[in-house]
């Protein structure tokens, strides 16, 4: 440095130039590039903008909701617009958690504002995870019926492409290891697309013909969407029995050989000793079915109703049906079948009302908390059918079953 550019730079201006200095300093530190993008409110996170996730009514993630690993710095509060929108809190996999309008799993929606389909979620500050649970249709102060957030996929069986399969009739009935059945088949059938089938078992001492005049799937929507299959006992007489279980599997075998099947969407239901067999085939055969609805049922002591003992070949949807004040079989037996199902499918104690179905006349609730996809409902009926004995199939199951079955 030369001695000029010493003397001309004397202590004034280096006093100065330290002033200046100083004065620049946090102007130069504000315009510097952060090491992160901002978080939440109080503080940030290494993620992406937003911190905490935050679902927008109906459950999706907002933009930048879902952030990297990392999570909230300390005092990291989330974002405005972290808390939950519309649609309410729910654990993993769609199970209602206290608050209102969380879904049910398996598509209910507790009282109060309802979510809409499929949007159950979990948020968790920071980490930004969402999991999607079961979803149905809203509802506003009870649960509707309603099945997973997305239809799962048809499963066509070996009897798709089968021209004019037998059907028989209840005077002509068709015959498969020792028992009588026969077949309707949906308005404007097609060998190339499968439907799903509703095997309807019917009570004691009544004509082969009684599930297709009296269980109503002749008069509702599954007459045009669902094969349904109408078998008798070995012993109409005596019913339905431990002794009939074996046959369910060829029956099962005969009829996803003959007709175009969605193996998917396989449901039974019945009433009286019909009912007991649609409940025990709701564990026995599990594995096949999709939903049941067993109806005025009773403890069958070769299939107890105890969860523990029986092991079950998978869970399935239970809708138990039975008259509060039954006459037949007794008002208890129907919560026995129910609490076989409610522990089953790991079900919790709290319920929701049924939307279209509380009244006494079928008095329908959901359980909260069970398997995702495997929900339990309850209607402990006053329909005063069957001679007014409270035991017999009441006037709101058709329509109730159909709306589940169809929502599958």
């Amino acid at each position: 440095m030369s001695p000029q550019l010493v003397t001309s730079f004397g202590p004034k201006q280096l006093a100065r130039s330290v002033f200046l200095a100083a004065a620049l300093l946090p102007m130069l530190v504000a315009c510097a590039p952060p090491s992160s993008e901002s978080g939440g409110t109080g503080g940030t996170t290494s993620g992406q903008s937003g911190g905490a996730a935050v679902l927008s009514t109906g459950g999706a993630p907002a933009s930048g909701g879902a952030s990297a690993s990392g999570g909230a710095a300390s005092g990291g509060a989330t974002a405005s617009g972290g808390s939950v929108g519309t649609g309410g809190l729910s654990a993993t996999g769609g199970k209602s958690m206290t608050g209102s309008g969380g879904n049910g799993a398996g598509g209910s929606v507790d009282a109060g504002a309802g979510a809409a389909s499929g949007d159950a979620r979990v948020a968790t500050d920071g980490a930004g995870a969402t999991t999607g649970g079961q979803g149905g249709t809203a509802g506003s102060g009870a649960g509707s019926l309603g099945g997973s957030g997305g239809k799962a996929a048809a499963v066509p069986s070996a009897g798709c492409g089968t021209a004019n399969p037998a059907t028989g009739s209840s005077g002509s009935p068709l015959n498969v290891s020792s028992h009588q059945y026969y077949v309707k088949l949906p308005t404007g059938y097609s060998a190339s697309k499968p439907y799903p089938v509703i095997f309807m078992f019917n009570p004691t001492n009544n004509p082969l013909s009684w599930a297709e005049t009296s269980a109503g799937f002749e008069s509702n929507g599954a007459k045009d969407a669902a094969i349904r299959v109408y078998p008798g006992p070995a012993s109409m007489a005596s019913g339905w029995g431990s002794g009939d279980v074996s046959f369910f599997k060829p029956l099962y075998d005969k009829v996803v050989a003959s007709y175009c099947v969605d193996k998917a969407r396989m449901f039974a239901s019945g009433e009286s000793s019909g009912g007991d067999f649609s409940s025990i085939l709701g564990c026995e055969y599990a594995n096949v079915l999709r939903a049941v609805a067993p109806c005025s049922t009773k403890d069958v002591p070769a299939y107890p109703l105890d969860a523990t003992k029986r092991k079950c070949t998978g869970h399935v949807t239970s809708v138990v049906i039975h008259g509060k004040n039954d006459n037949v079989v007794g008002p208890a037996n129907g919560p026995k079948t129910r609490d076989f199902y409610v522990a089953l499918n790991h079900c919790g104690t709290t319920t929701t009302p049924v939307a279209g179905y509380t009244d006494t006349l079928s008095n329908c609730v959901q359980y909260q908390g069970c398997d995702a996809g495997y929900p339990v409902y309850w209607c402990n009926h006053t329909d005063p059918n069957y001679s007014g004995t409270n035991h017999g199939w009441p006037a709101f199951a058709p329509k109730m079953l159909w709306s589940l079955f169809s929502s599958y």
